[in-house]
Formats: C-alpha cells, sequence, structure tokens
C-alpha cells in the first residue's frame, strides 16, 4: 500500500504525531545535554569542574570541600567520619593531604602521609588558632577545631589560589557552548524543514484533488460533462473524486438521453402529423367529391363510401397503435408471464398461421431445438410481437411471396428466436433505427396504408418488458433478421401472474 493510499484521518494523525514527536524528541536531546552540563556543577564531580574551568575549578572546588568538612565537623551522630571522607577525597585530588583527630587521636589521615610531620607543618603555619586557613600563590594550609564535637581537621598542601601560565589552556565550555547552540541551530532547521515538507505533501495530496474537482465543479456548470477527474488515491478523496466522475457519467448520459428523446419526440409529432394528414386528406377528397356531386352513380358512391370506411380504419387502427405504443412508454401494460416451451409454442403457432400466411405470400419455416426450452412470455403481447415481424416482411417482400425461418438456438443462459427473411432487407445505417417510432426506410414515407411505422417500435416495446433484448442483421444473400434474445427458466411450466410495466 502506498502513503497515498492510506485515509486522510490516519494521513493527519501521522503527520501531527510527527510535527509533535520531532521537535519534542530534539528538544529532550537539548534538555539531557544541559541536564549533563549541568552536572558538572554537583558535588560530585569536582575533577570534571576544575578541567571546565581550570583557573577558578580548584579553588571553588576546595572552598567547597573545606567548608563542608567544618559543618560535618560539628555533627555529632557516628557517621560523620563517613560523610567527611568523600570531603577529604576531593581535597586529596586537588593534591591536598588532610588529617582528621577525635579528642586528640587520628581517625583518618592521607595513606602515605606521616600524621605527625602534617601536623607539625599545620601547626607552624596557623599556630593554635582554632579556625585558620592559609591560601597563597604556593600553598593551601587549613585547621579547624570543633569545640561542640572535639573533631579536628587539619589539611596542608601544594594549590595554588590562582593558576599559573604553566597551566596548559582547555576550551571545553567554549567547545560545549558551541555545541549546544549548534545543537539548537539543527533543531530549529529540521523542525522547519519537516513543517515545509509536510505541508507540502498535504498540498499536493490533498489540496490538489480538491482544485481539480473545484474546476470540474466549475466546468460541469458550464455544461462541459467532457472533462475528467483524473485522481488516482484510493483514499477518501480519490472515492469522493471517483464518486463526482460516475455522476458527471450519469449526468451525460442523461443528456444525451434527453436529447435522443427529444428527438423522438419531434420525430412522433412529425409521424403522427403526416400519418394523419394523409389520410385526412383522403377522407376530405372522398367526401367532398360525394357532396359535390362528382360520386353520381350509385356504384361511385359505393366506391367513395368505401375508401372512406377503410382510411377511417386505418387511421383507426394507427390511434390503437400509437396509444399502445404510448402505454408501453410509460410501463402502463401489465405483463401475463407464463413458463412456456418456446419450441410447442412456435409449433402450434405455425399450424394455426401457415395456411392464412401462405395465402398472403408468407412460406414460414421452423427450426427448433431438442432439447426441451422454457422462458417466461405473456402469451398475448408476444403473440403480438410474432405478427408484427411477419407482417412487416410481408410488407417489405422482394416478389410476391417471402421466406421467413424462425430459428432457435441456445446461448448459454439465454434463448435466441431469429426471424429470417429473404426480402429487400435495408442498408447498415438503417438498421440500428429500425426500432425508432414512425422510422421508415422510406424517405418519402408515401405508403401510410402499409402501417404507421410503429410496429417495430412496439415489439422492442414489448421485448423490453418480457425482459428481453432485440436487434436487427442484415441477412447473408439479402433480407433481415430480427433476433431476440430471451432469457431461460428453470422449472416446471406454470402461471405466473406478474403485473410490470417493462
Amino acid at each position: 500500500m502506498q502513503v497515498r493510499d492510506i485515509s486522510i484521518k490516519k494521513r493527519l494523525l501521522i503527520v501531527n504525531f510527527m510535527m509533535v514527536f520531532v521537535p519534542v524528541c530534539l528538544l529532550g536531546i537539548i534538555g539531557a545535554v544541559i541536564f549533563v552540563g549541568l552536572r558538572f556543577t554537583g558535588t560530585e564531580q569536582k575533577s570534571e569542574l576544575a578541567m571546565l574551568w581550570p583557573e577558578k575549578g580548584p579553588a571553588l572546588s576546595i572552598q567547597f570541600a573545606v567548608s563542608s568538612l567544618r559543618v560535618k565537623a560539628e555533627k555529632r551522630n557516628a557517621q560523620k567520619l563517613k560523610e567527611m571522607l568523600e570531603d577529604c577525597h576531593i581535597l586529596e585530588a586537588q593534591g591536598i593531604n588532610t588529617l582528621v583527630m577525635k579528642d586528640g587521636k587520628v581517625i583518618y589521615v592521607t595513606d602515605k602521609v606521616d600524621s605527625e610531620w602534617l601536623q607539625a607543618t599545620v601547626r607552624q603555619k596557623c599556630g593554635s588558632s582554632q579556625s585558620t586557613m592559609l591560601w597563597d600563590d604556593e600553598s593551601f594550609t587549613f585547621s579547624y577545631t570543633s569545640p561542640r564535637s572535639g573533631m579536628t581537621i587539619m589539611a596542608a598542601g601544594n594549590a595554588p589560589f590562582l593558576a599559573k601560565g604553566s597551566i596548559p589552556e582547555n576550551n571545553a565550555k567554549e567547545m560545549m557552548e558551541l555545541l549546544l547552540f549548534t545543537i539548537l541551530g539543527v533543531s530549529m532547521a529540521i523542525i522547519i524543514f519537516f513543517g515545509g515538507y509536510l505541508s507540502r505533501i498535504l498540498s499536493r495530496q490533498i489540496l490538489e484533488p480538491l482544485e481539480t474537482l473545484r474546476y470540474a465543479a466549475a466546468e460541469i456548470r458550464e455544461g462541459n460533462l467532457e472533462v475528467q477527474l483524473n485522481v488516482s488515491t484510493q483514499d477518501e478523496l480519490g472515492e469522493t473524486c471517483q464518486a463526482f466522475d460516475r455522476m458527471r457519467h450519469e449526468l451525460k448520459r442523461a443528456r444525451e438521453t434527453k436529447e435522443k428523446y427529444e428527438v423522438n419526440r419531434k420525430e412522433l409529432i412529425a409521424g403522427i402529423s403526416h400519418d394523419l394528414s394523409t389520410p385526412l386528406t383522403s377522407l376530405k377528397g372522398y367526401a367532398s367529391g360525394i357532396l359535390d356531386g362528382i360520386a353520381r352513380t350509385p356504384e361511385k358512391q359505393k366506391h367513395y363510401t368505401e375508401m372512406i370506411y377503410h382510411t377511417a380504419c386505418s387511421m383507426e387502427k394507427l390511434v390503437e397503435s400509437l396509444f399502445l405504443f404510448s402505454k408501453l412508454d410509460l410501463g402502463r401494460v401489465p405483463f401475463r408471464l407464463e413458463k412456456v416451451d418456446i419450441c410447442l409454442y412456435f409449433k402450434d403457432f405455425i399450424a394455426e398461421s401457415y395456411d392464412q400466411m401462405y395465402e398472403r405470400g408468407l412460406k414460414l419455416e421452423f427450426r427448433g431445438i431438442e432439447e426441451q426450452t422454457i422462458v417466461g412470455i405473456d402469451r398475448l403481447q408476444f403473440q403480438r410481437v410474432v405478427e408484427n415481424l411477419l407482417e412487416n416482411s410481408l410488407k417489405y417482400k422482394k416478389n410476391d411471396t417471402v421466406s421467413v425461418q424462425i430459428i432457435l438456438s441456445r446461448q448459454a443462459e439465454n434463448l435466441k428466436i431469429s426471424f429470417v427473411d429473404d426480402g429487400i432487407g435495408v442498408t447498415g445505417k438503417d438498421l440500428s433505427r429500425l426500432f425508432d417510432s414512425f422510422y421508415r426506410t422510406d424517405p418519402a414515407r408515401a405508403n401510410v396504408a402499409n402501417g404507421s411505422g410503429l410496429g417495430l417500435a412496439i415489439v422492442k416495446q414489448i421485448v423490453a418488458g418480457l425482459k428481453g433484448t432485440i436487434w436487427a442483421e442484415q441477412t447473408p444473400g439479402g433480407g433481415l433478421t430480427i433476433c431476440i434474445l430471451l432469457p431461460i427458466v428453470r422449472g416446471d411450466k406454470h402461471e405466473e401472474n406478474i403485473d410490470c410495466g417493462r
């Protein structure tokens, strides 16, 4: 999984944690360094203090140790010698010999140092004073006797008060200060770098998709539905952009459908106007001939009357077809579906209709499949489909007769029904529009008596109501093939009452 595929919530949590964690760690390191540096001033690190400040460190250490010994000598508990030894070792580290006596008895003296020699040296410089400390450029001498506890502390050694030129320089303090300032500077630079880098990531992975989305929304508002959202992330923003793009596709499809419906509406109005104006003109002409006395003989009057009747019947059929098409288009035709063995259905239909169709010039041939095949159809509506397709073949036959083969074949879980004729056929550009309302391959639309132009449109609506699909193909060798694909239903034959529009 890539970083860009992590959810925005998790990314924000990680970024916020890093923006807090990194500075805290750096400040913790700085604090630790400062803490370690401060420890050099503790009572346990006198030698380190002397290393950092060689000209002042020994004086501070010796003064601190002497003051501590003086305070501890006033104590009366049994542990004071153990406590005093710590300060004695600090003095010894600076080259000063120490001696501790209790009631005139030596209880501690620096290793390998003669106690009597040390006492004589101290008394020679300090005399018999109770508390004396002498410190010059050559040596250090200290003597203290506590009247309270009877403890006597003596110390002497070559420890000059000020460092001499022979003491080598030590730049540790300056180095430490430089190190601290360097760490602070680097820390600030790293914090600024991380802040800028993380902000750039957020900008690229959050703000850029939002900007793309805003641009696409503005284009769609202007009516441009061709703009595409190229956002490849899989997080919430990516899903939002993908959903927005799907919405764009739906809007585009809806607009295309609306435009198509608008074209169909205009063609429908034009078709109705054309197909009604022709018979109305005929009716008006025949009626005018009777009224004006043109049809004077009884035979001519009867002929005019019969033409008026036939024209009215044609108009009635047109209105009925238009009403049925409108109900189908609105989904207001109930379908009474039955599970039917389609082979038996066509065998019965051909047995009943063969002679009548043959007299009209249509030769029927049926080719079924061996196994039983059950489909769900409405017998009344499906019969309308078959009759409309056969009537269409009769209308557009090349000669006095036309042959129609009804062929059944199985395609996976569907049944394909092919109506193959050898009529005049249609051109390739007309195949996709055969099922449009009022569409005829005759551009002049002169032969209105042959049909309303709604037959195949009604067939398409009925097949859609049966959950099937229909299309047209050119017959090899000439003619037209109408193919219907219906889903195969499993189980025994029985009737299902289902009211469905489409």
